[in-house]
């Protein structure tokens, strides 16, 4: 593939740093295709995209490569030559990249204009070892989108050590040589592999934020880690393994266990309101009694009982009043 920090610049133009857009893919051939599609629109030149198949049905891989096969060499699908799984995928990626940056975008979500040249130009001019942006939440299950922004300008250690984390690895760019020194995603980790991964590269230095909606984050119906329990509640295992004496300094861990647990169940009764009426009654009971019949976990406890269509009603009128930033959800 040929080198595209020359191209599309004039002989007066600085040489842009090459950014390495990550890409695993996994029976998303469709999505995946919506999601380069917004890599390709970025107004930042010097782009090179690696889509990971982690598909092993050959149908799927078929799919995907049909998908992207327009797009020519824009485009490098390779397959998943680590661990299956997105971390092996994301692996995979980095080790054939050539970028100065990395850039991740999960194949259900969409980057939003400018946001390579926001967050290199935040890089460039600062000692930030990566950054991350706002974002657009698309909840497809109740049909609305929220403004997200985050409480810092700057993202340090102790602040993720008390749990708080960019939501998604599509919101973050950051320095290859940072990544590679932190040691790449931890793969035997089923789940929180993101959190840890940043815990880690904190340890090099800071992280800047860009207070702009750059990506459109995208919480579907279909299969998500937030909403498979078994594996959050292995994750959580393991990070407290890992992570919970140094956690312990910072944060109550057991509340902040107790809170990662009240919301995969939250997750768990909302993606099952419409057709699993019951079971999704019965998540939302259960976060109600772990975390002690607390306002929210009444409230959604509320919402299930409604049902699909009444709950969903009250639930966008309950926005409505509290003001909350909504955007149009894109059909």
């Amino acid at each position: 593939m040929t080198d595209t920090r020359a191209e599309h610049r004039e002989p007066s133009e600085p040489l842009q740093p090459l950014v390495t857009a990550i890409i695993p893919t996994y029976r998303r051939a469709t999505m995946v295709r919506q999601a380069v599609e917004t890599v390709l629109s970025q107004d930042y030149a010097s782009i090179e995209v690696i889509v990971v198949d982690d598909n092993t049905d050959v149908a799927e891989q078929q799919a995907v490569r049909a998908a992207l096969a327009d797009f020519g060499e824009q485009v490098v699908v390779i397959p998943n030559q680590r661990q299956k799984g997105a971390c092996g995928a994301r692996n995979t990626g980095i080790e054939r990249a050539r970028g100065d940056y990395i850039a991740f975008l999960d194949d259900d979500d969409l980057w939003l204009p400018g946001k390579i040249r926001e967050q290199v130009s935040l890089l460039e001019r600062t000692a930030y070892v990566a950054s991350f942006c706002g974002y657009i939440d698309v909840d497809m299950a109740f049909n609305h989108a929220r403004r997200c922004r985050s409480s810092r300008p700057v993202l340090k250690r102790e602040h993720a050590l008390a749990g708080e984390c960019p939501t998604s690895t599509s919101l973050v760019l950051i320095r290859k040589s940072v990544l590679v020194d932190a040691g790449l995603f931890d793969e035997s980790l089923p789940s929180f592999q993101d959190f840890d991964m940043w815990l880690r590269c904190l340890e090099k230095g800071d992280f800047g934020y860009v207070d702009e909606a750059l990506v459109t984050f995208v919480q579907h119906e279909g299969e998500r880690t937030s909403v498979n329990l078994t594996r959050r509640l292995a994750g959580l295992a393991a990070i407290e393994a890992k992570w919970g004496h140094a956690m312990s300094a910072q944060v109550d861990f057991a509340a902040f266990k107790r809170r990662v647990i009240v919301d995969a169940l939250i997750a768990n009764g909302k993606a099952r309101m419409g057709a699993q009426y019951v079971a999704s009654l019965g998540f939302f009971t259960r976060a109600m009694l772990a975390d002690r019949l607390s306002k929210r976990t009444v409230f959604w406890f509320a919402i299930g009982a409604l049902g699909s269509t009444g709950g969903k009603a009250l639930y966008t009128r309950l926005l409505g009043m509290r003001h909350v930033e909504t955007v149009p959800v894109a059909a």
